[in-house]
């Protein structure tokens, strides 16, 4: 029996990353200081690394797509890649999600990492997430044979779940205003398994480092989502859009229940 949904060992090594940015990596960017955030393991796949710039702090967004941290249905008329996707490797995971072929499956994990860039601190004040779309599942998703099951690592600070089959499509909610509602206590509860509920405001110092995770769940529908992260400089109000590489996050309900 696969293990259930938990700290996946590899992120261990991945989340230690995020904690221990090399200030040495960091790079001119249009008059703005880049931290290089090291928490992209090549394993995962680059291509999925977002990085945004701000004076005050430094942000990447990460779609997790490893076989520890995620499960897969292909998308109609792609069912040559249901055998071929048990001994897949991650590369060719993050080219047949890109290319339409495959879709995350049930619940989407996004690992963001802060860092703080100035010499005064910041204040994280809230995370969005909008419902850019959800529609019913297609005819033809058929479910990989994979499970999770990749034991257990050590958790980022925090970790909050989303149950986006009742969130209002287009309207921005804050994660804040979903804690405690009763449709989203199995999304709360399956990101325990990942870290401690998220607690915004949280300030961020120079140089300090910040993680979380966000899982966005279905159990329906074909859902797109992005989110929102927006925090105070000490002057004002700043906010960056967080999503896959200029895509939003895609995720499809398990067509039949999990294998």
């Amino acid at each position: 029996m696969p293990s259930p949904l938990g700290r996946p060992s590899r992120l261990r090594a991945q989340v230690a990353r995020v904690r221990a940015l090399d200030s040495a990596n960091k790079i001119a960017l249009g008059g703005l200081v880049l931290a290089g955030l090291a928490f992209a393991a090549p394993s995962l796949g680059s291509a999925y690394h977002h990085v945004f710039a701000q004076d005050s702090v430094v942000v990447e967004a990460k779609q997790l797509n490893s076989f520890c941290t995620s499960t897969w249905s292909t998308l109609p008329g792609n069912d040559d890649l249901l055998p071929l996707l048990p001994e897949a490797d991650t590369r060719e995971i993050v080219r047949w999600e890109r290319e339409r072929r495959i879709v995350q499956r049930q619940t989407l994990r996004v690992l963001i990492g802060l860092r703080g860039n100035t010499d005064k601190a910041a204040q994280l004040r809230d995370v969005t997430i909008t419902v850019v779309s959800r529609d019913p599942l297609p005819t033809g998703v058929r479910p990989d044979v994979r499970t999770l099951g990749c034991g257990n690592g050590e958790e980022p600070p925090q970790a909050a779940g989303i149950n986006l089959d009742l969130l209002a499509v287009g309207r921005p909610v804050s994660l804040s205003a979903l804690r405690g509602k009763p449709g989203q206590r199995a999304a709360a509860k399956e990101a325990l398994d990942w870290g401690k509920p998220v607690s915004l405001p949280h300030s961020l110092n120079s140089g300090e480092v910040y993680s979380l995770f966000l899982l966005g769940r279905t159990e329906n529908y074909d859902v797109r989502w992005k989110a929102t992260l927006t925090w105070w400089d000490g002057e004002k109000t700043k906010s960056v859009e967080l999503d896959n590489d200029g895509r939003p996050f895609h995720v499809m309900a398990d067509p039949g229940g999990t294998p």
